[in-house]
């Protein structure tokens, strides 16, 4: 009795296999790369309500990070300042004026500003639009990180030099255990115990010259055995 298929389909299951386990794999892998913050949220930049440039008051007015946000030093969060933070510089009435006559009446017709004294006067916080955001079902504590020695820029970069800031980093986990296995990368004397001649932890450029400095590992390491620093690695560290 003749054969109803040809001989050649005998490959079709082996080929069905082989595609099939191709294509499961592709499906995974673009799950992995396209499903997670490094894809969606790295260069997030939204349309802010009030176009506060940190490049101007931070890289040229040489304001510290902790001015507006204060409690970054006390609290697992970075609080984002409100009006009456704005308005201790931005305003033009009274002997405690910041600005002088000529600055006052540029700011007068600035619509931001506009923006920010309307706010103020009406007790209405303006609605900023959060970038930086890790997962509901994770913890970063702000304190607990800046009191160990690592800056604002190994996760946010030289937002100094952002006039709409945006988000460098992925927040991933892969993001925070690489810092945690090798913590002597990102590690600055924020108290300056050892050298004394440390810049503060909020001055971005200096920071950026030491962590990409040669003897960054070396220096890391001094501060990781002077502090005992082991930062975890379990899955309790971050998800509690």
């Amino acid at each position: 009795m003749a054969n109803i298929f040809p001989k050649w389909m005998n490959a079709l299951p082996t080929l069905g296999a082989v595609f099939g386990g191709l294509g499961f794999v592709g499906v995974c892998a673009g799950y992995m790369y396209y499903f997670t913050p490094d894809y969606w949220r790295v260069g997030y930049e939204p349309v802010q309500p009030v176009s506060y440039s940190h490049q101007i008051h931070v890289g040229k007015l040489g304001m510290d990070c902790r001015y507006c946000h204060t409690h970054v030093e006390e609290s697992k969060h970075a609080n984002i300042p409100d009006t009456s933070t704005c308005m201790n510089c931005h305003t033009g009435v009274g002997e405690t004026a910041y600005l002088n006559t000529q600055l006052w009446g540029a700011h007068k017709i600035n619509p931001n500003l506009m923006k920010v004294r309307e706010a103020y006067s009406s007790g209405k916080a303006i609605e900023w639009r959060r970038i930086h955001k890790v997962p509901d079902y994770a913890h970063f504590n702000h304190s607990v990180h800046l009191h160990a020695g690592i800056s604002c820029f190994s996760c946010h970069g030289r937002i100094d030099q952002q006039a709409v800031v945006r988000q460098v980093h992925g927040m991933g986990m892969s993001f925070c255990l690489e810092c945690h296995r090798n913590p002597e990368k990102s590690l600055v004397d924020a108290d300056d115990v050892i050298t004394n001649d440390l810049p503060k932890i909020t001055d971005l450029s200096a920071i950026e010259a030491l962590l990409t400095d040669p003897k960054q590992a070396e220096r890391g390491l001094a501060i990781a055995r002077t502090k005992q620093l082991q930062p975890p690695q379990n899955c309790g560290a971050c998800h509690y």
